[in-house]
């Protein structure tokens, strides 16, 4: 039976949340079709400028993601704070640059037409934007105009109608700095776990290569949340770091790769992070490989879990035993 969403995404808890969405049946969203003989390689591009708009729109950070050929992923991080600092035409201004303008909030942006407007149709201004602005830090708004916009214009594409994603999208609450770290590397392994990637600059349309693209510059992608570095760091970055986090996700590659062979030799991976999260290599392996199938709608520590499953008043959660398999 499908969870309640209010149950899986709760801010109070974290703001960090793993996110999947899955073409119905045999549906593409990118890649060869064998079946057809098509390509659906250019909408990958549909989906990763959709995907920077939205974050610029909304109060969400994208901090990792990774598009398959038939579904994708998604590493999300809500800041309600900034959004609570927008002013009201802000607010509107970032909600029609996603969704079309409605004339009484059109003439509310437009500081001539502003003055026109009489105190009733400013009262009812400042509650829709007091909507607009909790929507604006909504996962399921974010995922919304992501999805429907894609399924839209792939159907317009094929001209034909009908469901293009499964019923709704799959959401894993990510509790601590270990489920996120995993969660974000498990993303940005997709391409080489599923044999369509070589290396994690071959991982097309991943955030994995949006930020090795800009470390060969000295920067961080403005469209992804940033991580730490030693000469930056500030604290809307992600308290991981951004060296340590590439060297790690190399190490994991190799290893992923090197277990389909015969005869390699089997080196230890070796990371400070792993170190300072206490996790060991097998466990890790099966972190960064099956995150979404070990795991139910919540990941992070037995103590985290357990937070998480007195908030919700539960007797039992999913994924405790899990958590002290791989976590302890």
């Amino acid at each position: 039976m499908p969870i309640a969403r209010s149950k899986q995404i709760i801010l109070s808890q974290t703001s960090y949340y793993h996110c999947i969405s899955r073409c119905v049946r045999r549906a593409f969203l990118c890649g060869y079709d064998k079946f057809t003989g098509k390509s659906f390689e250019h909408r990958r591009n549909w989906f990763e400028k959709r995907l920077t708009k939205l974050s610029s729109a909304f109060s969400i950070d994208v901090c990792a993601y990774a598009i398959m050929h038939n579904h994708n992923h998604l590493v999300l991080h809500v800041d309600t704070e900034r959004a609570k600092k927008w002013s009201n035409i802000e607010v509107m201004q970032r909600w029609h640059a996603v969704h079309p303008n409605k004339t009484i909030t059109a003439m509310y942006i437009d500081p001539q037409q502003r003055k026109k407007l009489t105190p009733i149709q400013l009262s009812s201004i400042h509650k829709i934007t007091n909507i607009y602005r909790e929507r604006l830090t909504s996962i399921s708004y974010f995922m919304k105009a992501l999805n429907q916009y894609i399924a839209l214009r792939a159907n317009r594409e094929e001209q034909c109608s009908g469901r293009f994603w499964e019923s709704r999208f799959k959401s894993q609450a990510l509790l601590d700095e270990r489920a996120i770290l995993s969660c974000m590397i498990y993303v940005d392994l997709n391409p080489i776990r599923a044999g369509i990637a070589s290396s994690l600059e071959d991982s097309h349309y991943t955030s994995i290569k949006r930020r090795l693209a800009c470390m060969k510059i000295g920067k961080q992608p403005t469209e992804l949340k940033c991580l730490k570095t030693q000469l930056e760091s500030n604290p809307t970055f992600i308290n991981i770091d951004l060296t340590c986090y590439t060297h790690l996700l190399r190490q994991t590659a190799t290893k992923l790769k090197n277990i389909r062979l015969v005869n390699t030799q089997n080196e230890k991976i070796k990371s400070s992070l792993l170190e300072q999260f206490g996790i060991d290599e097998d466990n890790w392996l099966t972190l960064t490989s099956h995150i979404e199938e070990e795991f139910s709608y919540v990941v992070g520590s037995v103590i985290s879990m357990e937070e998480y499953r007195k908030k919700l008043r539960q007797k039992k959660l999913k994924g405790i035993s899990t958590a002290l398999r791989l976590f302890q």
